[in-house]
């Protein structure tokens, strides 16, 4: 074995005299086998896994067998083969060094750069930047010894693997793969454990070896393998852990380094257990690589000798933040790119990050600096603050805005305060809450009047219901009032939030229907199955404020869906386009329903609930905006909502706590939190935007209607029935018509006068005796008729 140079001893510094005593006894602590389970697994699941491990390679090496004499096997292989889909690896490895990638709102000023120095969790670097330390060599002895000469696949090493697994309890001390075939993982991402698979793998990385030199592939390894703590390659590993760059590593570092792929977070160096695991591991590399001859007795001594200094960890590091809407879209392109090539997320953010890409999104930057603003407002998020003081957090909240003429994401705010860190806790797209009535106008209004069930006029009855199949005895649902209002329309119940009438709406609509309308606006909950409780909010998996948005803009929209998109398109450094926004849109509601829709939640703006709503929204000129929207609170008022749109724009605002350490409700000071967020910045966004109605499609017409839901008749008014005037489909059979007058007010007939009887009238007598029965009834009345 080629034995070590000159220019990689002096990268080895040995501990001072003062400290042996120390490294002695830190020795002493590491030797022999690590004292927890590497994975945390069960013996069962640990032998269960070990025998599937054995049975695919037995499988495997019988097909081989099979395939080198011909018949069934080599069938097998070859058909696993055709179906193995190729690697996409035309830019993987020609940059020779990082660039940097810029980000860009909608009127194309820069919001972010994204380089190997603000970014430390993922920066590109080449082989040839390393190839003076030991990396490469600690890699190649413990991943794959023989990977200069294999041609992909070393069947030696896989039967290394299975003797060492059974030798150790399962446990083997280096896998199967070579360093050619984790690569190919690294590359797609797949790491399904199966034959066909496995075989698949092995010919994309005899494939991989026909394209990519030996140093290209070890390249891309040390740039794509997991590192721990969401650092990725070599590099990140080097600047986190040990401060400096990759090229100036000791030999112990490097093998520290070598060794984390294996299992990252058992071998954590940021964790003092993970950290003791690591250095063992690196006594490992590091007897191997002398065994190997690839390093000197002496350089073997002295890096067992060498006390390793880790980077003290800092919180305050010096680098820029993004903002939520910033790592959104950034998401969203990798996710893009990995789907559209076939590659892992991990190399599509290492392409993201380190090849000059132009990302191009639709961030509105005047709207989003008005959402930047609120979120920092305390008052906004905590009326009464002496009164959550000794609370264990502090109320938080999200909010996303959609642009109503594209569907795109004009602005998005993930949490109170200012974000002080990159990659954390995004609610507006991660936490998922329960929404509460928020839900009614998608899950069971719209539906409904797509389906001719309802219109804004038509009565169902408030009181006691008994809805839940499961206690059909108890009242279920109640209403938030605990009372109850019998018959009333369709628009009050929703202005009002009647439980009652949207669970039995939801029961007319069919809950498997109403499920598949909510999942054509974006929400997909078809595999909980249907229940009551979903009418009223109550979700096995909640929503999030992007979901939330996303379906409310349908009905801005007129009743198109667009899947939200946070980008438009991106250019590679030579002004290339590598990937477009592409969003779904069709078509969900009628623009009636949609108009029904906001004309009824212009009301819970206008005189719904009292939530210091401050009425429609007007611009700086006192022009009015028509503004609907609808509030959702969820049991015990956990979370609060709040949803609507105007002709602008639409956004979802959800409020509430964490409920990290315990669930907290939110005090009543602060039941209108979502609301005031909301109004907040909606009333801003639209300070310089011209006055604006929703509009009203030509097939929609205005009818009278009794309070009974039938068309209003001269009895009605004498019976002073309240009559409405409301919005109908014009020619729908729920529009009122002369044809079919109310039947509930009805005119009492006016008796025909009678004259007296002449002398000679031969009915005198007869018509006396009729009269007189007549009187002793009433004048003209009918016992049996309805008055």
């Amino acid at each position: 074995m080629p034995q070590s140079s000159d220019r990689k001893q002096r990268t080895t510094r040995p501990v001072a005299p003062e400290n042996s005593a120390l490294a002695d006894e830190l020795r002493s602590q590491l030797k022999g086998k690590p004292t927890r389970t590497g994975f945390n697994r069960s013996w069962m699941h640990e032998t269960a896994g070990f025998v599937g491990d054995i049975l695919r390679v037995v499988i495997v090496a019988l097909l081989c067998l099979c395939f080198a004499f011909g018949g069934f096997g080599a069938g097998m292989l070859l058909g696993y083969a055709s179906t193995t889909k190729p690697l996409s690896i035309g830019d993987l490895t020609s940059a020779e060094e990082s660039q940097t990638s810029f980000v860009y709102d909608s009127e194309n000023n820069q919001i972010a750069k994204l380089t190997g120095s603000e970014n430390v969790d993922r920066i590109y670097v080449s082989y040839s930047a390393i190839k003076d330390t030991y990396l490469d060599d600690a890699i190649i002895a413990i991943e794959d010894e023989r990977f200069r000469e294999h041609s992909g696949i070393d069947i030696k090493r896989i039967g290394s693997a299975l003797l060492s697994a059974l030798a150790n309890g399962g446990s083997a001390t280096h896998g199967g793969s070579t360093i050619t075939q984790q690569t190919v993982k690294l590359i797609s991402g797949q790491d399904e454990h199966s034959t066909s698979r496995k075989v698949q793998e092995w010919f994309s990385a005899m494939t991989l070896e026909q394209s990519l030199t030996k140093d290209e592939i070890l390249e891309l390894y040390i740039n794509l393998a997991p590192m721990g703590n969401n650092f990725v390659g070599v590099q990140s590993a080097a600047m986190n852990y040990f401060g400096k760059n990759a090229s100036e590593l000791t030999l112990p570092e490097c093998a520290l380094i070598a060794g984390l792929p294996k299992s990252p977070s058992y071998y954590n160096p940021l964790r003092e257990t993970g950290r003791r695991n690591a250095q063992r591991r690196m006594r490992i590399i590091l007897g191997k690589m002398h065994e190997l001859g690839m390093i000197t007795d002496e350089e073997y001594e002295d890096a067992l000798n060498t006390e390793l200094e880790f980077r003290q960890r800092n919180t305050d590091r010096n680098t820029t933040v993004n903002s939520y809407f910033t790592e959104y879209a950034i998401s969203e392109v990798i996710g893009d790119i990995s789907q559209a090539r076939g590659i892992s997320r991990e190399l599509a953010s290492s392409l993201v990050y380190n090849r000059g890409y132009h990302i191009y999104t639709t961030l509105e930057p005047d709207t989003q600096a008005i959402l930047d603003e609120a979120f920092k407002q305390q008052d906004l998020f905590q009326s009464d603050p002496d009164l959550i003081a000794d609370y264990p957090e502090k109320p938080n909240a999200s909010m996303v805005v959609i642009n109503n003429n594209t569907g795109a994401i004009a602005a998005m705010q993930g949490g109170y305060g200012e974000k002080t860190m990159n990659s954390s806790w995004n609610r507006a797209v991660s936490t998922r809450r329960n929404p509460g009535s928020s839900i009614k106008p998608l899950l069971e209004y719209a539906p409904a009047f797509e389906m001719g069930i309802i219109a804004p006029a038509t009565i169902y009855i408030d009181e006691p219901k008994h809805l839940d199949p499961s206690h059909p005895n108890s009242d279920w649902p109640v209403n938030y009032s605990r009372s109850y209002s019998g018959a009333v329309t369709i628009r009050t119940a929703l202005v009002n939030s009647l439980n009652t009438i949207a669970a039995e709406l939801w029961t007319d609509v069919g809950g498997d229907t109403a499920l598949w309308y909510l999942k054509q606006v974006g929400i997909d909950r078809t595999d909980e199955g249907s229940y009551p409780s979903q009418s009223v909010g109550g979700f096995t998996k909640g929503m999030t404020s992007l979901e939330m948005a996303a379906a409310y803009h349908t009905f801005a929209s007129g009743g198109t869906y667009t899947e939200p998109y946070a980008y438009t398109q991106v250019l590679d450094s030579e002004g290339k386009v590598i990937c477009k926004s592409d969003p779904m849109s069709y078509r969900v509601y009628s623009a009636e329903t949609c108009f029904f829709i906001g004309d009824i939640l212009k009301g819970v703006v206008t005189n719904g609930t009292p939530m210091n709503f401050g009425g429609q929204i007007e611009n700086a000129d006192g022009d009015h905006i028509d503004t609907a929207g609808k509030t959702g609170t969820t049991s015990d008022n956990i979370d609060k909502w709040f949803c609507g749109f105007t002709p602008y724009y639409t956004a979802a605002v959800w409020y509430g706590y964490d409920n990290r350490l315990k669930q907290t409700n939110v005090p009543s000071c602060d039941f209108s939190g979502a609301v005031r967020i909301w109004m907040y910045c909606m009333n801003r966004i639209h300070e310089d935007l011209p006055g604006a109605s929703f509009t009203k499609p030509d097939t929609v017409i205005t009818a009278s209607v009794c309070s009974s839901g039938y068309y209003p008749t001269d009895a009605c008014r004498e019976a002073k029935a309240k009559i409405y005037t409301d919005y109908f489909v014009s020619g729908s059979d729920l529009c009122p018509k002369d044809s079919n007058p109310c039947p509930v007010h009805v005119a009492t007939p006016t008796p025909e006068p009678t004259l007296p009887p002449g002398p000679d009238d031969p009915n005198q007598q007869g018509q006396g005796q009729g009269q007189g029965q007549g009187q002793g009834q009433g004048p003209g009345q009918d016992p049996n008729q309805p008055h």
